[in-house]
Protein backbone atom coordinates (compact mmCIF):
# COMPACT_ATOMS: atom_id res chain seq x y z
CA UNK A 1 0.00 0.00 0.00
CA UNK A 2 1.40 3.42 -0.93
CA UNK A 3 1.28 6.26 1.53
CA UNK A 4 1.88 9.74 0.19
CA UNK A 5 4.17 12.18 1.98
CA UNK A 6 1.32 14.33 3.31
CA UNK A 7 -0.47 11.35 4.91
CA UNK A 8 2.79 10.13 6.41
CA UNK A 9 3.51 13.59 7.84
CA UNK A 10 0.05 13.78 9.47
CA UNK A 11 0.53 10.31 10.92
CA UNK A 12 3.87 11.26 12.51
CA UNK A 13 2.39 14.54 13.77
CA UNK A 14 -0.49 12.68 15.44
CA UNK A 15 1.91 10.31 17.16
CA UNK A 16 4.02 13.20 18.41
CA UNK A 17 0.95 14.99 19.79
CA UNK A 18 -0.13 11.86 21.66
CA UNK A 19 3.36 11.52 23.09
CA UNK A 20 3.47 15.20 24.01
CA UNK A 21 0.11 15.06 25.78
CA UNK A 22 1.24 12.09 27.85
CA UNK A 23 4.36 13.89 29.00
CA UNK A 24 2.51 17.17 29.41
CA UNK A 25 0.04 15.48 31.79
CA UNK A 26 2.88 14.94 34.25
CA UNK A 27 4.04 17.98 36.19
CA UNK A 28 7.00 18.78 38.36
CA UNK A 29 5.79 19.96 41.73
CA UNK A 30 6.61 23.65 41.19
CA UNK A 31 4.18 23.63 38.23
CA UNK A 32 1.27 22.19 40.23
CA UNK A 33 -1.47 24.72 40.89
CA UNK A 34 -2.21 23.98 44.56
CA UNK A 35 -4.72 26.78 45.09
CA UNK A 36 -7.12 24.29 46.70
CA UNK A 37 -4.84 24.29 49.75
CA UNK A 38 -6.26 27.74 50.52
CA UNK A 39 -9.89 26.92 49.78
CA UNK A 40 -11.50 26.52 53.19
CA UNK A 41 -14.30 24.51 51.53
CA UNK A 42 -12.01 22.14 49.65
CA UNK A 43 -13.06 18.51 50.10
CA UNK A 44 -9.67 17.61 51.65
CA UNK A 45 -7.24 19.40 53.98
CA UNK A 46 -3.95 17.94 55.17
CA UNK A 47 -1.51 18.67 57.99
CA UNK A 48 1.65 16.67 58.60
CA UNK A 49 4.43 16.13 61.09
CA UNK A 50 7.62 14.32 60.10
CA UNK A 51 10.55 12.83 62.02
CA UNK A 52 13.81 11.82 60.35
CA UNK A 53 16.01 8.95 61.48
CA UNK A 54 18.99 7.39 59.69
CA UNK A 55 17.17 6.00 56.65
CA UNK A 56 13.51 6.49 57.58
CA UNK A 57 11.01 9.34 57.58
CA UNK A 58 8.22 8.75 60.11
CA UNK A 59 5.15 10.72 59.02
CA UNK A 60 1.95 11.62 60.84
CA UNK A 61 -0.92 12.91 58.71
CA UNK A 62 -4.13 14.64 59.74
CA UNK A 63 -6.59 14.48 56.83
CA UNK A 64 -9.83 16.44 57.12
CA UNK A 65 -12.73 15.60 54.82
CA UNK A 66 -15.45 18.11 53.91
CA UNK A 67 -18.68 17.89 51.92
CA UNK A 68 -19.66 14.56 53.47
CA UNK A 69 -16.58 12.78 52.11
CA UNK A 70 -14.88 9.88 53.92
CA UNK A 71 -11.48 8.31 53.53
CA UNK A 72 -13.11 5.33 51.80
CA UNK A 73 -13.93 7.70 48.91
CA UNK A 74 -10.25 8.15 48.07
CA UNK A 75 -7.12 6.35 46.94
CA UNK A 76 -3.81 7.37 48.50
CA UNK A 77 -0.35 7.32 46.91
CA UNK A 78 3.11 8.60 47.60
CA UNK A 79 6.03 9.57 45.35
CA UNK A 80 9.65 10.30 46.23
CA UNK A 81 11.50 12.89 44.14
CA UNK A 82 15.04 14.17 44.02
CA UNK A 83 13.79 17.74 44.17
CA UNK A 84 10.85 20.05 43.61
CA UNK A 85 12.19 20.69 40.10
CA UNK A 86 12.49 17.16 38.69
CA UNK A 87 9.90 14.89 37.15
CA UNK A 88 11.76 11.63 37.69
CA UNK A 89 10.17 9.52 40.41
CA UNK A 90 12.61 7.65 42.63
CA UNK A 91 9.88 5.53 44.20
CA UNK A 92 6.09 5.43 44.26
CA UNK A 93 3.43 3.18 45.69
CA UNK A 94 -0.06 3.15 47.13
CA UNK A 95 -0.62 4.02 50.78
CA UNK A 96 -2.90 1.58 52.54
CA UNK A 97 -4.38 4.24 54.78
CA UNK A 98 -6.87 1.87 56.38
CA UNK A 99 -3.98 -0.21 57.75
CA UNK A 100 -2.20 2.82 59.19
CA UNK A 101 -5.00 4.76 60.90
CA UNK A 102 -4.06 5.91 64.39
CA UNK A 103 -7.37 7.59 65.20
CA UNK A 104 -10.62 8.81 63.68
CA UNK A 105 -12.34 11.93 65.05
CA UNK A 106 -15.44 13.37 63.43
CA UNK A 107 -14.44 14.24 59.83
CA UNK A 108 -10.72 13.72 60.43
CA UNK A 109 -8.47 10.69 60.24
CA UNK A 110 -4.98 10.47 61.71
CA UNK A 111 -2.51 8.10 60.14
CA UNK A 112 1.11 7.12 60.64
CA UNK A 113 3.49 5.52 58.15
CA UNK A 114 7.17 5.38 57.27
CA UNK A 115 8.94 6.16 53.99
CA UNK A 116 12.56 5.64 52.91
CA UNK A 117 14.79 8.63 53.58
CA UNK A 118 18.21 9.54 52.21
CA UNK A 119 20.19 12.62 51.23
CA UNK A 120 19.27 12.20 47.55
CA UNK A 121 15.55 12.68 48.21
CA UNK A 122 14.29 16.22 48.83
CA UNK A 123 10.58 15.71 48.36
CA UNK A 124 7.79 13.29 49.20
CA UNK A 125 4.46 13.89 47.50
CA UNK A 126 1.20 12.59 48.94
CA UNK A 127 -1.60 12.19 46.41
CA UNK A 128 -5.21 11.87 47.54
CA UNK A 129 -7.39 10.86 44.60
CA UNK A 130 -11.18 11.03 44.57
CA UNK A 131 -12.36 7.64 43.28
CA UNK A 132 -15.53 9.08 41.74
CA UNK A 133 -14.20 12.20 40.02
CA UNK A 134 -10.56 11.24 39.50
CA UNK A 135 -9.51 14.63 40.90
CA UNK A 136 -6.26 14.38 42.81
CA UNK A 137 -5.09 16.56 45.67
CA UNK A 138 -1.32 16.88 45.93
CA UNK A 139 0.60 17.73 49.11
CA UNK A 140 4.33 18.04 49.66
CA UNK A 141 6.40 16.81 52.58
CA UNK A 142 9.90 18.31 52.33
CA UNK A 143 12.76 15.92 53.11
CA UNK A 144 15.28 18.77 53.19
CA UNK A 145 17.43 19.05 56.34
CA UNK A 146 17.36 22.85 56.49
CA UNK A 147 13.63 22.99 55.76
CA UNK A 148 12.34 21.08 58.77
CA UNK A 149 13.29 22.39 62.18
CA UNK A 150 13.85 19.44 64.52
CA UNK A 151 11.13 18.76 67.07
CA UNK A 152 13.61 16.45 68.83
CA UNK A 153 11.22 13.53 68.66
CA UNK A 154 8.39 15.28 70.49
CA UNK A 155 4.78 15.27 69.36
CA UNK A 156 1.59 16.53 70.99
CA UNK A 157 -1.47 14.33 71.55
CA UNK A 158 -4.97 14.91 72.87
CA UNK A 159 -5.91 14.17 76.48
CA UNK A 160 -6.66 10.50 75.73
CA UNK A 161 -3.19 9.91 74.31
CA UNK A 162 -4.78 8.31 71.24
CA UNK A 163 -4.98 11.14 68.71
CA UNK A 164 -2.00 13.24 67.51
CA UNK A 165 -2.59 16.99 67.76
CA UNK A 166 -1.17 18.31 64.49
CA UNK A 167 -2.90 21.67 64.20
CA UNK A 168 -0.69 24.50 65.48
CA UNK A 169 -3.15 25.79 68.07
CA UNK A 170 -5.21 24.46 70.95
CA UNK A 171 -8.12 26.06 72.77
CA UNK A 172 -7.62 27.05 76.39
CA UNK A 173 -10.19 24.54 77.60
CA UNK A 174 -8.48 21.57 76.00
CA UNK A 175 -6.17 19.07 77.70
CA UNK A 176 -3.14 17.72 75.85
CA UNK A 177 -0.05 15.63 76.52
CA UNK A 178 3.45 15.28 75.10
CA UNK A 179 4.75 12.05 73.66
CA UNK A 180 8.17 11.04 72.38
CA UNK A 181 8.73 8.79 69.37
CA UNK A 182 11.88 7.42 70.99
CA UNK A 183 12.55 6.11 74.49
CA UNK A 184 12.85 9.49 76.20
CA UNK A 185 10.95 9.57 79.51
CA UNK A 186 12.51 12.54 81.27
CA UNK A 187 10.93 15.90 82.03
CA UNK A 188 9.95 18.20 79.15
CA UNK A 189 10.73 21.90 79.63
CA UNK A 190 7.92 24.26 78.66
CA UNK A 191 8.59 27.94 77.90
CA UNK A 192 5.59 30.26 77.93
CA UNK A 193 5.52 33.51 75.95
CA UNK A 194 2.58 35.78 76.64
CA UNK A 195 3.91 38.35 74.19
CA UNK A 196 1.48 39.99 71.78
CA UNK A 197 2.70 39.58 68.21
CA UNK A 198 2.19 42.50 65.86
CA UNK A 199 -0.14 42.08 62.91
CA UNK A 200 1.26 42.22 59.39
CA UNK A 201 1.75 45.60 57.77
CA UNK A 202 0.34 46.34 54.29
CA UNK A 203 2.28 44.86 51.36
CA UNK A 204 3.69 48.15 50.10
CA UNK A 205 5.26 49.10 53.45
CA UNK A 206 8.85 47.93 53.52
CA UNK A 207 10.05 47.54 57.10
CA UNK A 208 13.60 46.41 57.79
CA UNK A 209 15.34 48.11 60.66
CA UNK A 210 17.74 45.19 61.04
CA UNK A 211 16.69 44.62 64.64
CA UNK A 212 14.96 41.38 65.57
CA UNK A 213 12.42 41.68 68.36
CA UNK A 214 13.44 39.75 71.43
CA UNK A 215 10.93 37.31 72.83
CA UNK A 216 10.56 37.46 76.59
CA UNK A 217 9.99 34.20 78.44
CA UNK A 218 7.19 34.78 80.95
CA UNK A 219 7.48 31.46 82.76
CA UNK A 220 9.13 28.05 82.62
CA UNK A 221 7.78 24.78 83.96
CA UNK A 222 8.06 21.07 83.25
CA UNK A 223 5.65 18.34 82.23
CA UNK A 224 6.07 14.59 82.03
CA UNK A 225 5.85 12.45 78.92
CA UNK A 226 2.40 10.81 78.51
CA UNK A 227 0.82 12.82 81.35
CA UNK A 228 -2.16 15.06 80.45
CA UNK A 229 -2.01 18.74 81.39
CA UNK A 230 -3.88 21.99 80.72
CA UNK A 231 -2.54 25.19 79.18
CA UNK A 232 -4.93 27.83 80.48
CA UNK A 233 -3.15 31.06 79.55
CA UNK A 234 -3.35 32.27 75.97
CA UNK A 235 -0.05 32.67 74.18
CA UNK A 236 2.82 30.65 72.71
CA UNK A 237 4.30 27.54 74.36
CA UNK A 238 7.57 25.86 73.39
CA UNK A 239 8.43 22.30 74.52
CA UNK A 240 11.98 20.97 74.75
CA UNK A 241 13.74 17.85 75.96
CA UNK A 242 17.07 19.68 76.13
CA UNK A 243 16.89 23.28 77.33
CA UNK A 244 20.36 24.01 75.95
CA UNK A 245 19.35 23.22 72.37
CA UNK A 246 17.15 25.04 69.86
CA UNK A 247 15.07 21.95 69.09
CA UNK A 248 11.49 21.49 70.23
CA UNK A 249 7.84 21.80 69.32
CA UNK A 250 5.47 24.73 69.82
CA UNK A 251 1.76 25.39 70.04
CA UNK A 252 -0.44 28.45 70.43
CA UNK A 253 -3.20 28.55 73.03
CA UNK A 254 -6.21 30.62 71.97
CA UNK A 255 -9.65 31.34 73.35
CA UNK A 256 -12.26 28.60 73.47
CA UNK A 257 -13.85 29.65 70.15
CA UNK A 258 -10.72 29.95 67.98
CA UNK A 259 -10.35 29.84 64.99
CA UNK A 260 -13.85 31.31 65.04
CA UNK A 261 -14.27 34.98 65.87
CA UNK A 262 -16.55 35.34 68.89
CA UNK A 263 -14.86 37.70 71.38
CA UNK A 264 -14.84 41.49 71.14
CA UNK A 265 -11.07 41.77 70.64
CA UNK A 266 -11.03 39.05 67.98
CA UNK A 267 -13.77 40.94 66.12
CA UNK A 268 -12.26 44.39 66.41
CA UNK A 269 -8.54 43.74 65.90
CA UNK A 270 -8.65 42.51 62.25
CA UNK A 271 -10.51 45.70 61.26
CA UNK A 272 -7.08 47.36 61.24
CA UNK A 273 -6.59 46.09 57.67
CA UNK A 274 -9.48 48.16 56.29
CA UNK A 275 -9.79 50.95 58.88
CA UNK A 276 -7.84 53.82 60.31
CA UNK A 277 -6.53 53.70 63.86
CA UNK A 278 -8.89 56.56 64.71
CA UNK A 279 -11.88 54.50 63.55
CA UNK A 280 -10.99 51.38 65.53
CA UNK A 281 -10.12 53.35 68.68
CA UNK A 282 -13.46 55.15 68.47
CA UNK A 283 -15.24 51.78 68.48
CA UNK A 284 -13.12 50.43 71.32
CA UNK A 285 -13.63 53.46 73.57
CA UNK A 286 -17.33 54.01 72.83
CA UNK A 287 -19.86 53.68 75.69
CA UNK A 288 -21.41 50.82 73.71
CA UNK A 289 -18.70 49.22 71.53
CA UNK A 290 -21.23 46.83 70.00
CA UNK A 291 -23.42 49.72 68.83
CA UNK A 292 -20.37 51.65 67.64
CA UNK A 293 -19.26 48.60 65.64
CA UNK A 294 -22.65 48.36 63.93
CA UNK A 295 -22.71 52.10 63.26
CA UNK A 296 -19.22 51.90 61.76
CA UNK A 297 -20.32 49.40 59.13
CA UNK A 298 -23.60 51.18 58.35
CA UNK A 299 -21.73 54.45 57.87
CA UNK A 300 -19.26 52.78 55.48
CA UNK A 301 -21.60 50.64 53.40
CA UNK A 302 -24.78 52.76 53.70
CA UNK A 303 -27.24 49.92 53.01
CA UNK A 304 -27.99 47.84 56.16
CA UNK A 305 -28.55 44.54 54.34
CA UNK A 306 -25.34 45.00 52.35
CA UNK A 307 -23.49 45.96 55.53
CA UNK A 308 -24.64 42.72 57.18
CA UNK A 309 -23.44 40.69 54.20
CA UNK A 310 -20.10 42.51 54.12
CA UNK A 311 -19.52 41.85 57.83
CA UNK A 312 -20.33 38.17 57.29
CA UNK A 313 -17.92 37.90 54.37
CA UNK A 314 -15.14 39.77 56.16
CA UNK A 315 -15.18 37.57 59.27
CA UNK A 316 -15.48 34.39 57.26
CA UNK A 317 -12.16 35.45 55.73
CA UNK A 318 -10.68 36.11 59.17
CA UNK A 319 -11.80 32.69 60.46
CA UNK A 320 -10.44 30.96 57.35
CA UNK A 321 -7.11 32.78 57.80
CA UNK A 322 -6.97 31.58 61.41
CA UNK A 323 -7.60 27.99 60.34
CA UNK A 324 -5.17 28.01 57.43
CA UNK A 325 -2.26 30.17 58.58
CA UNK A 326 -1.89 30.04 62.36
CA UNK A 327 1.60 29.09 63.54
CA UNK A 328 3.49 30.95 66.28
CA UNK A 329 1.10 33.87 65.72
CA UNK A 330 -2.61 34.05 65.03
CA UNK A 331 -3.44 33.31 61.39
CA UNK A 332 -5.06 36.67 60.66
CA UNK A 333 -1.88 38.47 61.79
CA UNK A 334 0.41 36.63 59.36
CA UNK A 335 1.39 38.01 55.96
CA UNK A 336 -0.59 35.26 54.26
CA UNK A 337 -3.55 35.89 56.54
CA UNK A 338 -3.54 39.60 55.73
CA UNK A 339 -3.48 39.05 51.97
CA UNK A 340 -6.13 36.32 52.24
CA UNK A 341 -8.50 38.57 54.20
CA UNK A 342 -8.25 41.46 51.74
CA UNK A 343 -8.03 39.56 48.45
CA UNK A 344 -9.58 36.18 49.24
CA UNK A 345 -8.33 32.73 48.24
CA UNK A 346 -5.71 33.04 45.49
CA UNK A 347 -6.65 31.76 42.03
CA UNK A 348 -3.27 30.14 41.40
CA UNK A 349 -0.70 28.94 43.92
CA UNK A 350 2.76 27.55 43.15
CA UNK A 351 5.30 26.28 45.67
CA UNK A 352 9.00 25.47 45.60
CA UNK A 353 11.44 24.76 48.42
CA UNK A 354 11.65 28.36 49.60
CA UNK A 355 8.87 30.33 47.89
CA UNK A 356 5.09 30.22 47.63
CA UNK A 357 3.53 32.40 44.92
CA UNK A 358 -0.10 33.53 45.01
CA UNK A 359 -1.70 34.86 41.84
CA UNK A 360 -5.00 36.75 41.59
CA UNK A 361 -6.18 36.91 37.97
CA UNK A 362 -9.96 36.47 37.80
CA UNK A 363 -11.31 39.81 39.01
CA UNK A 364 -12.00 41.75 35.83
CA UNK A 365 -12.14 45.02 37.77
CA UNK A 366 -8.57 44.56 39.05
CA UNK A 367 -5.22 43.97 37.35
CA UNK A 368 -3.48 40.63 37.77
CA UNK A 369 -1.33 40.66 40.88
CA UNK A 370 1.23 38.22 42.28
CA UNK A 371 2.41 37.94 45.89
CA UNK A 372 5.55 35.98 46.75
CA UNK A 373 6.10 34.57 50.24
CA UNK A 374 9.56 33.47 51.32
CA UNK A 375 10.22 30.79 53.88
CA UNK A 376 11.94 32.08 57.03
CA UNK A 377 13.82 29.89 59.49
CA UNK A 378 11.92 29.84 62.77
CA UNK A 379 12.46 27.55 65.76
CA UNK A 380 8.72 27.57 66.51
CA UNK A 381 7.41 26.44 63.13
CA UNK A 382 8.33 25.05 59.72
CA UNK A 383 5.56 27.15 58.17
CA UNK A 384 6.75 30.73 58.64
CA UNK A 385 6.52 32.65 55.37
CA UNK A 386 7.07 36.36 54.96
CA UNK A 387 5.80 38.51 52.09
CA UNK A 388 8.19 40.10 49.63
CA UNK A 389 6.89 43.66 49.92
CA UNK A 390 6.88 46.09 47.04
CA UNK A 391 6.04 49.78 46.97
CA UNK A 392 4.09 49.40 43.73
CA UNK A 393 1.45 47.30 45.50
CA UNK A 394 0.00 50.52 46.91
CA UNK A 395 -2.64 51.36 44.27
CA UNK A 396 -3.95 47.79 44.10
CA UNK A 397 -4.06 47.52 47.90
CA UNK A 398 -5.92 50.78 48.42
CA UNK A 399 -8.43 49.86 45.71
CA UNK A 400 -9.06 46.46 47.32
CA UNK A 401 -9.50 48.01 50.76
CA UNK A 402 -11.88 50.58 49.32
CA UNK A 403 -14.00 47.78 47.85
CA UNK A 404 -14.40 46.34 51.37
CA UNK A 405 -15.35 49.75 52.72
CA UNK A 406 -17.95 50.14 49.97
CA UNK A 407 -19.43 46.69 50.48
CA UNK A 408 -18.33 45.53 47.03
CA UNK A 409 -16.20 42.56 48.13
Amino acid sequence: MNIDNRTFFLFILALSLISFQKVDGQKIFIDENISYWNDINNEVHVRHHVFFEEDTASIYLEISFNKGKKYEDYDFMYELHESYHTLDIQESDTLTIQDNIVSIKSNKIYTFFKLPYNQKTDLAIIKIINRNTGIDHVYDIPFIDDYNFSSDGLILYDDSGETPHLQPFVNNRQTIQVKSINDFDGPVYVYYYAQYFDAAVPPMIIEDNGIAKELIIDSVFTVRIDEPFDLKNEGLYFFQKDSSSANGISIRVQDQFYPLVKTFDSVLDPLMYISTRTETEAIRSAPSPQQAFEDYWIKLVKIPSLATLTVKNFYERVEAANFLFTNFEEGWKSDMGMIYIIYGPPNDVYKSEEIIDWVYNRDLTMPVIRFSFYKVKNIFTDQHYTLLRKKNYDKNWFKSVEKWRNGKK
